[in-house]
């Protein structure tokens, strides 16, 4: 039986939709499939018990009957830090090889989810580096390349993994269109000069961290005025409507796929919105707009969401939203499976995980 721990330089790497992909392409190939997030970071109540939100994603994107306490055995709870600080013996190591017994029961591989950056849960003596030590694991690293300092944080990363043998190699992703060359041309052959195997250079595809507008209204929890049909459409940016009308319309047509977050009380930007093709309007404040608003906008097909907080906080919350969002639409699923059989060179990972 093989496994491999998909770990990451830094939050929001893609770590979840390269465990996606892996796990899909695997189960087309007829492997069978076993999938385990040690440590619960995101943690969700599932009809009255606690589980982990990746670990629900992939329960079902698998459709995995290992019960949820073998899938997420350690749930990153106060009581947990707490009792980390406190120097209490939890034993959490032969929790963790308890429940892989279980998870990898009958499967050809496992894949295992590390909990955020590759150095998270030190303190509980979780790292990725030791999960994979405690589940005589290969580690595989991904990578958000932004810059080339992506390159210093790979190099300090794998210093953390004392046994070098156990780094199985890298995935450098979202690579913009721009860097690809470079990347290819200079970076890979460096990282392979430093004994740093290169499984992939996977582009960066903008769709993959936009989120619904129906995303947006439930995170805002927004009441839906106009264009509920509109209500799948993905929403890769947003912007702030708080200037001069004239600037605001150039500002709206130059970022397509866009949500416009403004008062309920400036008509004049938010027909400048619908004018300029924005795709949602968050209106702030709960300040209905008028009637004239409303039905251009419904004509158009723009979404106007009214919300009870004010810009500033709303603001905060898409932030955190787009660019961050969960991978649930299968247009996303099929989008990261795509770029993974493109880009990755998937037998070499799986070969090296034993498989």
């Amino acid at each position: 039986m093989a496994s491999i721990l998909v770990s990451s330089s830094e939050n929001y790497s893609g770590k979840s939709s390269i465990c996606s992909g892996l796990g899909l392409i695997l189960k087309e190939r007829g492997k069978s499939v076993g999938y385990m997030k040690p440590v619960g970071n995101l943690l969700v109540d599932v009809d009255g018990v606690l589980s982990d939100e990746d670990a629900e994603q992939m329960r079902d994107l698998l459709a995995l009957e290992t019960p949820r306490s073998c899938i997420t055995p350690i749930m990153l709870t106060e009581n947990l830090t707490n009792d980390a600080l406190l120097g209490v013996e939890k034993h959490l190591d032969e929790t963790l090889k308890k429940a892989y017994s279980e998870v990898s029961r009958d499967k050809d591989m496992v894949i295992i989810e590390g909990e955020g950056g590759i150095g998270s849960g030190a303190m509980y003596n979780l790292s990725d580096p030791q999960v994979a030590s405690i589940l005589d694991s290969k580690i595989l690293l991904i990578t958000r390349f932004d810059s080339v300092s992506a390159v210093d944080r790979i190099l300090c990363d794998i210093e953390l993994i004392a046994d070098r043998n156990m780094l199985s190699g890298v995935i450098l992703n979202e690579v913009e269109e721009d860097k690809l060359g470079m990347v290819r041309d200079m970076v890979v052959p460096f990282l392979e000069k430093k004994g740093v195997k290169v499984f992939g250079v996977i582009p960066r595809d903008h769709t993959l961290r936009a989120v619904s507008i129906a995303e947006i209204v439930d995170d805002l929890r927004g009441d839906v005025l106009t264009a509920g049909q509109e209500m799948d459409k993905l929403v890769e940016h947003y912007l702030v409507g708080a200037m001069e009308v004239n600037s605001a319309i150039k500002y709206f047509r130059r970022t397509p796929n866009s949500v416009v977050v403004t008062g309920g009380d400036r008509a004049d930007i938010q027909m400048a919105a619908i004018e300029a093709g924005a795709r949602a309007l968050i209106l702030t404040g709960n300040l209905r707009p008028s009637e004239a608003v409303l039905g251009s906008a419904d004509e158009a097909g723009v979404v106007v969401v009214l919300v009870r907080g004010d810009t500033l906080s709303t603001i905060e919350r898409m932030e955190n939203l787009i660019g961050h969002a969960r991978i649930q639409q299968k247009t996303k699923i099929e989008t990261i499976v795509r770029l993974i059989k493109e880009n990755v060179d998937v037998d070499s990972v799986l070969d090296s995980a034993g498989l």
